[in-house]
């Protein structure tokens, strides 16, 4: 059964090329969502770009992102139906929805997969495995994936709405967070650079690895203070670590997990020395 179509004039962000693409009528009936964001392939609009463009449920464009990190082309399928692999991944859900995923997994977000059919479900198993493996053993098994039918895609009921939403057209319908997903970007970047299937593995393994190192080493810190400041804790970080100091976007980061994955209360140790002299003022 053919499902009908809208047609939505998009523009590259990148190059301006414009073109008319037909969107499922059914991404607009989706209230419950606000604006979705679609994932444009290279060719699609233009021949070098993909990106993201966010469309409400009257299907307005409310804005684009740009994806650094192109579309990656499954050269054979059937290895990939064999042993889910990186690549797979991708050509399953789209690179954003990879690092979607990705960031759901290392930020433990609760993940709602909208399967296309039945034979999806077989999948869905291997997909955690394949996710898990990005994380030390300490943090795994405890992430919430629920697969959700698309024929009740009207009657969903979202348990969670701090949660990933995200469908097997390479649409994804919510996500829990605002930043872009740079970190995950970088490191899957440099992952499609390496042919070996387990080297790609091993790269994101020891990335994430490296991020987690310096979440616990935060934590470390906090439990011993009543408060601290960025600046500050940017500091200790490098003096503790003997690395050179992280970014302010780092930081945020490691906020994010240890809120997420501990306290919240312990990420709220950390403050902003601006803010706090705003108070007094």
């Amino acid at each position: 059964m053919n499902q009908s179509t809208r047609e939505i004039l998009l523009t590259c962000p990148n190059c301006g090329i414009f073109k008319n693409l037909n969107i499922p009528e059914s991404i607009f009936s989706q209230k419950k969502f606000g604006s979705i964001k679609i994932q444009v392939p290279v060719g699609a609009i233009c021949s070098n770009h993909t990106f993201i463009v966010f469309i409400n449920n009257k299907g307005h464009i409310v804005g684009y992102e740009k994806i650094d990190l192109q579309m990656v082309q499954i050269d054979n399928q059937k290895q990939i139906e064999k042993k889910l692999s990186i690549k797979g991944l991708i050509d399953i859900f789209g690179i954003y929805g990879l690092l979607s995923l990705m960031h759901a997994f290392v930020f433990n977000y609760p993940i709602y997969i909208v399967a296309e059919n039945d034979d999806f479900y077989k999948k869905i198993e291997n997909i955690k495995l394949l996710m898990e493996k990005f994380l030390e053993e300490k943090y795994r098994n405890v992430q919430s994936i629920e697969i959700l039918r698309e024929s009740d895609l009207n009657q969903i009921k979202i348990k969670n709405k701090n949660s990933l939403v995200i469908d097997s057209h390479k649409n994804i319908l919510q996500t829990p967070w605002d930043e872009k997903l740079k970190f995950e970007e970088s490191i899957v970047s440099k992952a499609m650079d390496i042919i070996s299937y387990e080297e790609q593995l091993l790269l994101i393994q020891q990335n994430v690895d490296k991020f987690i190192k310096l979440c616990e080493e935060t934590k470390k810190i906090l439990g011993n203070v009543d408060k601290i400041y960025e600046e500050e804790l940017i500091d200790q970080l490098s003096i503790n670590l003997m690395s050179p100091k992280i970014s302010n976007t780092q930081l945020i980061l490691i906020k994010k997990f240890i809120s997420n994955r501990n306290s919240a209360d312990i990420a709220n140790k950390i403050k902003n020395k601006a803010q706090d002299l705003f108070k007094i003022l």
